[in-house]
């Protein structure tokens, strides 16, 4: 039964993800970036929770690629319009680490992954919205 249910679960998790992924394929970013940010930072929170379920399930991981994110999330010299350096940095940092973390083995280290970008990206999207707050601020990113 625990079995299935983690196997439910990171089917569930997945697909959110994957919806949440597909919504960022263009950049730049338009009024609907941290909305996108914040579905992101939801769907790899439910992920670490799938993802940690199948661990205590005795679930394995096979290595696979990379994580490449879309080109709205990769590093680009707009970035600096929307927030200052250290949360894009902390969410570079996220990226990485869930890239190494998917080829690798462990599935902790999978779930834990998807742990730290759920937070950057719920902190990235916090932080445009307080750049977007300020007096003189376009606001176009919320």
């Amino acid at each position: 039964m625990s079995v299935e249910r983690a196997r439910e679960q990171l089917e569930l998790s997945e697909g959110r993800w994957e919806t949440a992924v597909r919504e960022h394929a263009q950049p730049p970013p338009d009024a609907g970036f941290t909305r996108r940010l914040r579905a992101l930072a939801d769907a790899a929170a439910q992920e670490q929770a799938a993802y940690a379920y199948a661990a205590e399930q005795g679930f394995g991981w096979r290595q696979g690629p990379p994580w490449l994110p879309p080109h709205e999330l990769r590093p680009a010299p707009w970035r600096s319009s929307l927030a200052p350096a250290e949360p894009w940095t902390r969410f570079d940092d996220a990226v990485e680490s869930l890239s190494r973390a998917r080829m690798g083995v462990s599935v902790v280290a999978v779930a834990r992954a998807f742990g730290l970008l759920a937070d950057a990206a719920h902190a990235l999207a916090a932080a445009i919205e307080n750049a977007d707050a300020r007096p003189g601020a376009g606001g176009t990113a919320a």
